[in-house]
This record gives C-alpha cells, structure tokens and sequence, in this order.
C-alpha cells in the first residue's frame, strides 16, 4: 500500500511540474519529489530502527540506524544540490509556505544526521541503551516525526501547486487530471480486487470448515457407537442416535439434561458409575467398561470412553463421550471360554515388562498347580522347561518378538508339581507392542500332547522295528552302517563289519509249506541271532566288540559287528551263525532244513555310504549261493565288476527277448522199453554276440529275478508249438508225439494263462494232448488260486508233468491231491540212485507211488548205460539224458529221428 501512494504522490508531482515553463523546471521538481519520496520511505525504516534499539539496546539494530543515516546523508546531498537549482531558477518561489518547509526540513535534517554521526559506540547487546541516551533517542523520535509531518506539508502543499497549475492551464490540467484519476481507479481497482480475493479464500475457508463440520456431524449421527458432548456443567449439549437407543430415550429429551443423571436412571452400576464422575470431575481421559439395564431388562454392557475439552487457556469447558455396545463381545467371549475350557485348553498371557503370566485353570491343571495358583513369573516357567528343550524354547521366544502380526508354536517339556515331565504343545503370539514395535505383551494356548508324543515315540520304534521278528530293519542298519563310516573316517585304526544273511531255499519252504510256515520259520530264525549274538554266548564271551542283528526284508537278515580287531573277528562269526542256523527247524509238524549263504563286507573295502556298503555284502552273499550256499564269502572289490558284467547281461538279455535272438532247442524224452521216441521237450538257449552261448544256468535265474521268466516261458512257448506244427508236416508218423514246455511262476500267475494256452492249440492246430507243460514240485504246491490255474490247464486237454520230483517239500501222499499226468525225477536223484541206498530206495518208492496213481514216471538226467539199466529194472516208464541225445536245434532233431527210424505207434 505504502508503495501505491509513493507511486501517486510521484505522479500527482509529475503532473504539478509538466506546468512549469520549461522542460528543466519540470525535471528539476520530479527530482525533487523522487528525493522526497526516497527519503519518506528511509524515515520509515529510521523510526522501525530507532524504537528496536529503544526497546533491546540490540548493537545490530543501532548499526541499522546509522547506516540508514548513511543513506539520509546521501539522500541530502542530492537534494541540496537539487534545491539550490530550484532557487536559481525558481525565484519567484522565495518567500512561499513551500521555500518555508524546504528551509524547515533542512534544518531538521541537518541536526539529526550530525546526532546520529557522533552517537558513542553501541553497548553490550543484552543491556539497554543508558538513561541519557534514552533521553536523547526520544529527542530523535520527536525530529523524525516532525521531519515526516515537514514531508507531509510539502506534499500537501505540492498538490495544492497542482490544482494552482490546472485552473491557470485548464485543457492541460484535465488531461493530467484525467490521469490521475485514472491511476487512482486503477489503484482503487487492485485495492479492491485485493479485498475481494482475500475475502472469496476466507468464504472458502469457512465454507470448507463447515462442510467438513456438516460431514462430522453426519458420521456422528450414523455411527453405531454412541456420543454425546457435555459442557462445564455436564449437561447435554448434543447426542446422536446411538446414544438415544442406549439410554432407551429420545435425543431431543437428553438435551440439557446431566449425563449422570441419564446413567443412573439406565440402574448403572454405582461403583462404575463413580469411577466414571471421579475421571470427569478430574478432567482426564478414562475408559471402561459397564452395563445398563434397557427397558425391558436386559443387561447390555458398554464400553465407555471419556475425554475433556478445553479451551485457549487450558480450561476445561466440557466433555466427550464415546460408548460402543459389547454385549454380543462378551457373550462371544463366553462362549469362547466355554469352548476352551471344554477342549481342555490352557490359556497363558506373559506381561513382559513386569513378568508376570496368567494362566487360565486349565493351564494349572496340567501343571499340578491348585486352583489358587494363578499367576507366575515367566522366569519360573522357563525354569521349568526341559534342559534338553530349552535351545527349542528360546527359538520360540525369539521367533514371537522378530514376527509381527504372526503366531509361532512349538512343542516342549515342561515339568509338573510332583517332578513328572509332561510334553506340552504351546502357541502364542504378540498380542502388544509399543510406539517402537518392542513387545509389551504375548498370549497363547497349551495342549497337552503327552499322549500324541507317546504315539510317534511307538510310531518310530514300529518303524524301527521288524514287525514279524521285532528284530530292528533296514533303516537302522543304515543308521549304525552311516555311523561307522564316520567313525571310520576320524579313527583310521576303526573296523567294522556287515554280515549279509541269506537263507538257502527259503522260497520254496514258503512255497511248499505255506506262509504261515515261513513266517514261523523267520521268528525262529530272529531268535536263534539273538540267543547267539547275546553277551555270554560261547561266540561272544571273549569278544569285547558290539553286534546289532536286524531283519531288512525277506528272508534276508544283516548282522553288524562294531569295533573290531580285523576281518578275523568278522569270519569267526559268520562261522558261527553257519553252525548255529543250520540246526534243523521244527515248524509245527514240519521238520525244516535250511542254511544260510552269508556274504561279509569289512571296514577294509567298505564303500562310502551305507546303501553301497549292504550293496556290496549282498553281492558277495550271492558268491556264497554261486558257489554252493551254506557258506560265507568276503567281499573283494571284483565281485562288484561281476555284478556289473551280470547287469550288462540282463540288459543284453532284455534286448535279446525284444529281438528273438533266443533259439529253442530240444531234448528227446524216451521209453525206456522200447527206446522209442515219445516226445521231446523244449529249452531255451541264448547265443550271445560277443560272449558266445550263455548257460540256461546263468540267463533263467536271471530272468526269473528281473522279471523277464514271463516273457521267456511265452517265447518258449509259441516257438516249441510252431516247431511241432512243422514237424507234424514234415516227419509224419516219424514226428515226436508230444512236446514239453516248462511253465514259470510268472506264467502260473498270470491271469490269461488259460486263454493263451488254448489260443495257441488252436492256432498250431495241436491237439491238447500233444502239449506237456511241466511246472515244478513248489510250484504246484503254492495256493489255491495256482491250484485253480492247473486244474483249469488240465480240463482243456493238456496234461501236466511235475517236474524236478524230490527237491521240494511235498510228500509222495500228496501227489493225488495235484491234476498231474507225469512225474518227472529229479537228476540229482538218478545220479545217486545206484552208489546211495538212501537215494535209490527213495526213487524206487517214487516209481511204485506214481505207478499206483496211473501217473508216467520220467527220470531225468540218464547219462550211463547203467543208470539206463537200473531206471528199467525198477519200472521207470521214461528216461532222458545225454545217453540218448543231447538238447538239438530243430534240424539236427529231424535228422537224428530220421537216422534212429524209429517209427512211434499210432493212436
């Protein structure tokens, strides 16, 4: 605003002077009204300095005074210099009330600029200006107030000049007054145009204020909580709706009315009631919790929270109150507790600060406490957890402070009253934090696992644990196995050793016998190793080495010798458990013989890992059946490039089935009356591309373990019925008049056996008859479904040969139990027939028993004349054997029954 009337009072002079003659006098007094103007505006500034230091005795504002004297200083100079022009040229001006003010301010300004250039150097900043000094600053004030009424004057009589100069120029001084005026509107303009802003942004202001007072009010009035604000006298100044129904009151009966007074006629309860007057009366902020009873009694329970309003001045003028029903909370909260307590829960809250826990009586329950307990100090609780626990516990504690908003949970020891132990699952979580995140507060629940925990202890001993023989299985084999390594690699003077059991035959006890047989058997066999491995034992008495015997599946059985003197100790042992396992077995009313093939692994080849390890026993367990069971063989690195040469040839083997690279061959059977030719039977051979022929020996027990029999015995199967077809065609009444094919277990078991037979018969239109399929003595044994399969085999026509008679565990008085046709004797037998009585009695009643059951007795394996000459004399209807012929290819059989010329009778 200063600045618009220094721009006006410049033009009003500008305007006064354009009425001087001449250009100069005009410039010469728009300089002086431009010193003029400067030197207003630096009194100004003067004065703001002067009542400062007045007022501090601050150096910087003295400072401030004299350099703006300074400036005055300059600011008189140019006037005097302007002034004695305007005299000069203005002559006519001495004299006039104009030349008396200039001569006035002057004289003023003179006077003040020489008081201010002698004032002493200022004082401390802190201390006043002194009393003299004061005195003469008032002097100061007065002549810069009297030079600011001189200016005024000036201007004044400068204006007075102006309307002096447009009544003797009117045409000029119109449009200069014209000018004037419209440089006032203009200034009126901005004025007002100022006003007007400052006034639309103070309506908007307020508007928004009340709008946003308005919305306040309206959420109020909609929320489900209930408010009411009081004044200094704690009447009811306004209320929403919320409050009405609480109180079962309309809001325009509330108003004026004291909030106490409306509380107690709700029956409050006094004791709440009173600390609730007690925090209003006080002026501080109070919640709680109470009930009112509503009109039609119910109890309804509120939170209540008050706060005082105060004024400027601290002064408490009323108050707010916020009440939020929590009736339904409550009841939900009961039945919460309810539910608790009816699951048997414990409920724990840990205040950390001050270290107590509260425990709900379920909690003390487990613990032993009395009912009286009901609090503790949480140091006491962690004294009471488990040592073995307690890393666990502080996990637990440390996981609930560095998570925020989550649980944790864990499962500890925890000691009762009476020093029992009890396994306990606590969870919890921070139900509090400070402004800083620190924890203040955790709460949790406890359930008691104690029975759970004792059903993994029995879960993991199950699976520890043989469950036949109760005997420890494989995976703690693999336990003590990984534990000897270890110990292996720190001590290198360390042995141990793995004794890999095997019991010779057991397949065909089980089969034969049944598997309730087999079973009992296994039990007896887990007693014998413990009774034998037991301290005090002739085997261990001297020994100061462990051993650990374990049942890993089957009829495979592992002992671990642990720290012992050296690979000696290890076959001490094995020879042993050779003597002791093979003590004949009474089963029921079986009398059982069955040894044991062991193969022995020792810390000096032991491999890296368990697994290798009992890879490596089991490996040299099968040397010890190779090479004639019932003994023990030692591991040596070889026999695992054996194993590997064996897993090439089954590999081979697989390839060689895919792409009928087997051959069948045949072995002439023979009558041994009339050494006529009666039929043949058919075995697998297998040429190998690099290793030449491989023995049935090597590739059939290799097929029956990889699973490949099946495949085999179909092969077999197929290519014998095609060959028959051909020689059918091909010999006429010289051709076999029957052919035999082995059948597998596989085969036995495969549910389209029968279906399969018959389509083959009929698709090598093959009469049934012409077809033998020999199976062995434990395999027409097995259950009832195999039984099934026979006798289903035996109603298409077939007929069926008992194959390998003796090696089994059936008896002669079973054989008219089995759909057989033919008894075949096993070769082992034959062979011992004449040096062995035992063995030829034995194969002498073989032949009358299968003759007294219409059965045709084969004997296998004639390889003398006077093994051909004993098998005649006893009966036996038929022999073969390399006496007669070797096993043939199908060309060199025609050929040797075309030489022969032996024609077979016709049907």
């Amino acid at each position: 605003m200063a600045i618009m009337l220094g721009v006006l009072a410049v033009l009003v002079t500008i305007g006064f002077l354009v009425n001087y003659d001449t250009d100069e006098d005009l410039h010469l007094e728009v300089s002086l009204m431009q010193v003029i103007a400067d030197r207003m505006q630096l009194l100004g500034e003067q004065d703001k300095h002067l009542q400062a230091y007045l007022e501090t005795g601050d150096a910087s504002d003295q400072q401030a005074l004299v350099q703006s004297v300074r400036q005055a200083t300059v600011l008189n100079d140019n006037f005097a210099g302007l002034y004695a022009q305007w005299q000069l040229r203005s002559l006519k001006n001495q004299g006039t009330p104009l030349q008396d003010y200039f001569d006035q301010w002057r004289a003023s300004e003179v006077e003040m600029v020489n008081f201010l250039l002698d004032m002493p150097p200022p004082v401390a900043s802190t201390t006043k200006p002194p009393r003299v000094m004061v005195a003469k600053l008032d002097w100061l004030h007065e002549q810069l107030l009297l030079v600011s009424n001189t200016l005024g004057d000036i201007q004044r009589h400068l204006l007075s000049r102006m309307h002096t100069l447009r009544e003797r120029s009117k045409n000029f001084g119109i449009l200069w007054y014209t000018l004037i005026v419209a440089v006032l509107m203009l200034m009126l303009l901005l004025v007002v145009e100022h006003t007007v802003r400052v006034i639309k942004r103070q309506y908007r202001t307020e508007r928004a204020q009340t709008e946003r007072l308005r919305r306040f009010v309206m959420v109020a009035e909609m929320s489900s909580s209930a408010m009411v604000l009081t004044d200094a006298n704690h009447r009811v100044m306004w209320a929403n709706k919320a409050y009405g129904r609480m109180l079962d009151a309309q809001v325009q009966s509330i108003i004026g009315r004291r909030a106490e007074a409306l509380l107690r006629r709700a029956r409050v309860d006094e004791r709440a009631l009173r600390h609730l007057r007690l925090a209003v009366l006080a002026g501080v902020a109070h919640k709680q919790e109470l009930f009112l009873h509503g009109a039609n009694g119910k109890r309804r329970w509120f939170q209540i929270e008050t706060k005082p309003l105060v004024n400027e001045e601290r002064t408490v003028i009323g108050a707010v109150m916020v009440a939020q029903e929590m009736t339904e909370l409550r009841q939900q909260a009961h039945m919460l507790r309810l539910a608790i307590d009816g699951a048997g829960v414990g409920i724990w809250d840990w205040e950390i600060n001050t270290d107590w826990t509260r425990c709900n009586e379920r909690f003390m329950e487990l613990m032993g406490f009395g009912s009286n307990v009901s609090m503790m100090r949480g140091r006491e609780w962690q004294q009471r957890v488990h040592p073995d626990d307690r890393p666990i516990w502080r996990e637990f504690i440390i996981g609930l402070l560095r998570v925020t908003g989550g649980s944790n949970r864990t499962v500890v020891r925890l000691q009762q009253v009476n020093g029992r132990w009890i396994w306990l699952l606590i969870a919890g979580t921070v139900s509090e934090r400070d402004s800083k995140g620190h924890a203040l507060r955790m709460t949790g629940v406890v359930m008691d696992v104690n029975a759970q925990k004792a059903m993994e202890l029995q879960l993991r001993n199950a699976a520890r644990t043989d469950e036949l023989t109760q005997l420890p299985n494989r995976s703690v084999v693999q336990e003590k196995i990984e534990t000897a390594l270890a110990r292996r690699r720190q001590q290198p003077g360390y042995n141990f050793a793995v004794l890999f059991m095997d019991f010779d035959r057991f397949k065909q006890v089980n089969d034969t016998l049944g598997h309730g047989v087999g079973d009992e058997l296994l039990r007896q066999i887990a007693r014998r190793l413990q009774d034998t491995l037991r301290p005090g034992d002739t085997l261990v008495h001297t020994s100061d080495f462990d051993l650990l015997a374990a049942r890993i599946g089957g009829d495979e059985f592992v002992v671990v010798l642990d720290d012992i003197r050296g690979d000696l100790d290890a076959e001490i042992v094995a020879g042993r458990l050779l003597d002791v396992l093979a003590v004949p077995y009474q089963v029921g009313n079986h009398r059982v013989d069955s040894t044991v093939s062991i193969g022995i692994v020792t810390s000096t080849f032991a491999a890296d890992d368990a697994d290798s390890v009992l890879r490596d026993a089991d490996i040299a367990m099968y040397e010890a059946k190779r090479s004639g069971r019932a003994r023990y063989v030692m591991f040596e690195p070889a026999m695992r490039d054996r194993v590997s040469a064996a897993v090439a040839l089954e590999s081979d083997l697989r390839q060689a089935l895919a792409a009928k690279g087997l051959h069948v061959v045949y072995q002439p059977i023979i009558d041994l009356r009339t050494q006529r030719l009666m039929g043949v039977e058919a075995l697998a051979r297998w040429r190998h591309p690099v290793r030449g022929m491989v023995s049935p020996a090597d590739f059939v027990p290799m097929a029956e373990a990889s699973g490949l029999i099946d495949t085999l015995g179909q092969f077999v199967l197929q290519q014998s019925c095609t060959d028959f077809e051909r020689w059918q065609a091909e010999l006429g009444p010289l051709a076999p008049r029957s052919v035999s094919v082995n059948l597998s277990r596989a085969q036995l078991r495969h549910p389209h056996l029968v279906a399969m037979v018959h389509d083959t018969l009929r698709n090598h239109s093959m009469r049934p008859s012409n077809l033998i399929l020999e199976v062995t003595e434990s395999l027409a044994a097995q259950d009832e479904q195999v039984q099934g399969t026979l006798h289903a085999i035996r109603e298409l026509g077939v007929e069926l040969s008992l194959d390998d008679f003796g090696t089994g565990y059936s008896s002669l008085a079973c054989l008219h139990e089995l759909p057989i046709q033919h008894l075949k004797i096993d070769r082992s037998f034959v062979a011992l027939s004449n040096p062995s009585r035992y063995h030829r009695v034995l194969v002498e009643s073989t032949v009358e028993v299968g003759h007294a059951l219409g059965l045709q007795v084969v004997a296998e394996g004639i390889e003398t004349e006077e093994q051909m000459q004993h098998m005649q004399r006893i009966g036996c209807d038929k022999g073969q054997g390399y006496w007669f012929a070797k096993p043939m290819e199908t060309t060199h059989l025609l050929s040797w029954i075309r030489e022969r010329e032996v024609p077979l009778e016709v049907e």
